[in-house]
């Protein structure tokens, strides 16, 4: 059966994504593969509509949390977009209003003589809001990652092992941990910060452990140093300078 002659079909996913995980978007290739291997089949887009604040359920973070995290998530997806219709309404909405509400749209992108697969414009869309939001050449974080940043509770673990140190950095939203020599070079690569490969040098700077990071970004690295019962961390990049500061509390105490 040729590809002209199955019937499009388009996935809808909603729930509460909180967080969404590597099996939400499991399921989408499943549903795909079991679809298109029937022969009368061709699935042409994917979406993902988190539920708002409305729903209420007991630890659900908030939707625009929720939504930045999917859209992270389905970045590099060709067919798997998130909307945010369902998300933004300010009451719970029921999933078969949510069903209607898509179908209206896709009728409407028809009638436009638009294809029913908008996720590559949705994409490159949001790829050029982007790069409007760039100032002098850095890219300005969006309103819902500067929320998620500021809320979110990092823990800050330092072990010594003979003459290796380990820091981990642990969070409610993804988890780093790094482990070197003071004074031995290393690759890195920051797996959920962004992403980069770098060769890190940690040397003693009196009571800093300073590490410089070689790499895309220039003057890149961090310091970290103790006094009294605070833990102070400068993170800098490119000419600006992140600060954090941690007191010491017991094992199940948050930052300060």
């Amino acid at each position: 059966m040729d590809g002209q002659s199955r019937t499009k079909v388009v996935l809808l996913a909603c729930g509460s994504f909180n967080p969404i995980t590597n099996m939400h978007l499991r399921m989408f290739e499943l549903a795909r593969d079991h679809l298109e291997d029937t022969g009368h089949y061709r699935v042409v887009k994917g979406i993902i509509s988190p539920v708002g604040d409305g729903y209420r359920k007991k630890g659900l973070i908030e939707a625009c949390h929720r939504l930045e995290m999917a859209r992270l998530s389905t970045e590099n997806s060709d067919w798997i977009t998130v909307d945010s219709w369902e998300g933004l309404q300010p009451e719970w909405v029921e999933t078969a209003k949510v069903v209607r509400h898509h179908y209206a749209e896709l009728l409407a992108a028809e009638k436009s003589n638009d294809d029913v697969d908008t996720v590559n414009y949705v994409k490159k869309r949001r790829i050029e809001e982007s790069s409007q939001q760039t100032r002098k050449g850095r890219p300005c974080i969006s309103p819902c990652l500067q929320k998620i940043a500021l809320k979110l509770k990092l823990k800050k673990v330092i072990e010594q092992q003979g003459d290796k140190y380990i820091i981990k950095t642990v969070s409610t939203m993804r988890n780093y941990t790094i482990s070197f020599r003071a004074g031995q070079e290393f690759e890195e690569f920051t797996e959920g910060l962004d992403n980069r490969h770098v060769k890190s040098l940690v040397t003693w700077e009196g009571i800093k452990l300073v590490c410089e990071q070689t790499g895309e970004k220039k003057d890149r690295g961090w310091a970290h140093w103790i006094v009294e019962d605070k833990l102070y961390l400068d993170l800098f990049c490119d000419g600006e300078v992140c600060k954090q500061v941690f007191k010491k509390k017991n094992v199940n105490s948050e930052k300060n």
